[in-house]
């Protein structure tokens, strides 16, 4: 017997215990019930108020101790730094209905389990500001201090140890607090807009079908008194340019955009990305460094083009929608339960492994704008119809199987996505597409009858979270109309 085989089969052992042990515990997990929208609201005008704080957000004693580097390999650690991590918060309010905060992060991901310590944190906020819903978008950034847990130094095989620094993560959670607190009081009366340009010279999809989201799209808070205007951008490529030798931190391409953008007009940006698997920046310079800060450089140069806004109104939903993901993948079972990663477990019914993850996604409406926050690393066709042909599958299958997209959920082309929001639960994969090593599943890559290398599956919870999420969405919808 191959020893691939034998250790899936010791990790399998490992999971089903595991499932075993929760259920005897609490049983099996009900699915989550609906939740409850959030509405604001101003009847009497087109006003919304907004305001914006951002936070250097770097361990003093980064030189003095190991932090692990989030990205491409276990136990790297920093060298030193090229470009400060920033937190940034974004309010949005409708006068007397309420309002919202998203915060933004430099930050490869962040769990369930530590988002949901920072929103208790801002319970006392909530209750003296009003706001009803704390979002957290974090850039994915490949280049920035472990946040996750997946990058300390190999303790089981290729299982890491924690790479988490507590000291950072609380710094991390205390400029969130910080942020938001300061967005509040920076607000403003101003008139918000959408639009989009679409860029496609600043993506690069390296996986079939060759197919990316291409949409710069951009919400644009324009206060009446002139003062900074704040732009909430979404585009869906990884901030992972810097490559795997890279041991300097830095805010990738996000923070590049960032700079560029306030090098022609002084504005706030909240950045977040969309749809990213298998998704990196466009190809636009052989220099890894170079890349990074030419792919913000780009999208900063097309957000200063969209000429198609749209004013929004007033008028926003929001449903934060807990469910239960399904795990198939044993090695990441294990990284929960051997606290490397902290995730929110649960037994299941529909898991092999008896295991399921207790995840979210968060539905907005702003006016007439549609937004999804996903807790994951979506394929760009699942988000927007562009699967595979049963000619070009890895499967031989066709788009038949899959789940449907979320954007024919929606029924909006212009539905904005984001992922890494609000917990981190791995890559989203199409049906059609997803295939496993015959010898080591989870644990090894495959190569699919096309020749296609198949690494993303190692890192998905398994094949039904795509369905999973599409259901979870048009439930949400389903009640809302």
């Amino acid at each position: 017997m191959r020893i691939e085989k034998i250790a899936v089969g010791a990790l399998n052992a490992l999971a089903k215990h595991e499932g075993k042990k929760i259920l005897k515990k609490e049983g099996y997990a009900p699915k989550p019930a609906p939740a409850e929208p959030v509405r604001m609201k101003n009847p009497d005008g087109d006003r919304f108020r907004c305001g914006f704080a951002s936070r250097v957000t770097m361990p003093k004693d980064i030189h003095a101790r190991p932090f692990y580097l989030a990205g491409h390999r276990t136990g790297k650690t920093v060298s030193d730094v090229l470009d400060p991590l920033t937190v940034s918060a974004l309010w949005l309010d409708c006068e007397d209905g309420g309002g919202m905060v998203v915060i933004g992060a430099d930050v490869v991901g962040i769990s369930g389990v530590e988002i949901a310590q920072i929103r208790a944190s801002l319970q006392d906020f909530c209750k003296e500001t009003g706001c009803k819903s704390v979002s957290i978008l974090c850039s994915h950034n490949h280049a920035g201090i472990d946040t996750l847990g997946y990058w300390g130094k190999a303790i089981v095989g290729p299982i890491p140890g924690d790479g988490k620094d507590p000291e950072y993560m609380a710094l991390l959670m205390e400029n969130m607090r910080a942020c938001c607190r300061e967005a509040y009081e920076n607000r403003r009366e101003g008139k918000l807009y959408v639009g989009s340009v679409r860029v496609p010279e600043g993506v690069f999809r390296k996986r079939p079908p060759i197919v990316a989201r291409d949409v710069l799209s951009r919400i644009r808070f324009v206060p009446d008194d002139g003062t900074t205007e704040t732009w909430w951008l979404n585009f869906g490529a990884h901030p992972n340019t810097m490559g795997g030798d890279n041991q300097l931190v830095s805010a990738e391409y996000p923070g590049y955009l960032r700079t560029a953008v306030n090098a022609q007009r002084k504005t706030n940006v909240l950045f977040g990305v969309g749809p990213i698997l298998a998704v990196d920046p466009g190809e636009l310079s052989e220099d890894p460094y170079e890349n990074a800060k030419l792919e913000g450089e780009l999208l900063a140069k097309a957000a200063f083009t969209i000429d198609n806004d749209v004013q929004l109104m007033p008028d926003v939903t929001i449903v934060c929608q807990p469910y239960l993901a399904p795990v198939e993948n044993a090695v990441l079972a294990l990284m929960g339960i051997i606290k490397t990663v902290n995730y929110k477990r649960a037994a299941a019914k529909d898991s092999s492994l008896g295991l399921a993850l207790r995840t979210e996604m968060t539905y907005m409406r702003i006016g007439t704008q549609q937004i999804l926050m996903l807790p994951g690393e979506a394929a760009p066709e699942f988000a927007f119809d562009m699967y595979s042909s049963a000619e070009t599958s890895a499967t031989g299958l066709g788009p038949e199987v899959n789940a449907k997209p979320l954007c024919r959920v929606a029924e909006d082309d212009n539905l904005i996505v984001f992922g890494l929001a609000n917990d981190m639960t791995g890559y989203m994969v199409p049906t059609n597409d997803f295939i496993l090593n015959e010898y080591g599943p989870y644990l090894d890559t495959a190569t699919d009858r096309n020749g296609a290398r198949h690494y993303h599956e190692t890192n998905s919870l398994g094949p039904k979270i795509t369905q999973v999420v599409s259901d979870t969405f048009a439930g949400i919808l389903e009640r809302l109309r």
